[in-house]
Parts: structure tokens; C-alpha cells; sequence
């Protein structure tokens, strides 16, 4: 049985690694409101980690996405 390696896009790190970025720079903010307000119960723990991983996983899908529709539109246009 032979088995076909897919084409991994040259996009996709630089995609992947943007993504990676913003989440981190959301983190960053997320973190900075959420211990710099003054409210009498704060979020527990968990739900602050749960709410990281939240936004990391989203802006990585999101520039996948972004990715995927670039991709699209230069074969688009690439096409005489």
C-alpha cells in the first residue's frame, strides 16, 4: 500500500506563529484587567486558565483560517 504525503503549505508557520502572537498579547491583557480589577470576588483560577486557553486556541484557529482563505484568493488570482 502506498501512502501520498500531503503538502504542508509554506504559509502555515508564519500563519501559525502570528496566531501564537496575538493570543499571547490577549493573554497578556487579559491577565493585566483581570488582576488589576478591584471587584470583591475575582475569577477563580481555573476559570483564568480555562479563559487562556480559550483565547490561545481561538487566535490560532482564527489566523488557520485567515490562512486558509489567503490560500484561496492567490490561487484565485493566480489562475490566467
Amino acid at each position: 500500500m502506498d501512502v501520498q504525503k500531503k503538502k504542508i503549505s509554506q504559509l502555515r508557520r508564519p500563519f501559525v506563529g502570528a496566531g501564537a502572537a496575538v493570543g499571547v498579547l490577549l493573554t497578556g491583557w487579559y491577565l493585566i484587567d483581570n488582576l488589576g480589577r478591584a471587584v470583591t470576588i475575582p475569577d477563580p483560577v481555573w476559570a483564568r486558565f480555562v479563559n487562556i486557553a480559550l483565547i490561545m486556541f481561538s487566535s490560532i484557529y482564527l489566523a488557520n483560517l485567515l490562512r486558509l482563505l489567503v490560500e484561496f484568493l492567490m490561487r484565485m488570482f493566480r489562475r490566467p
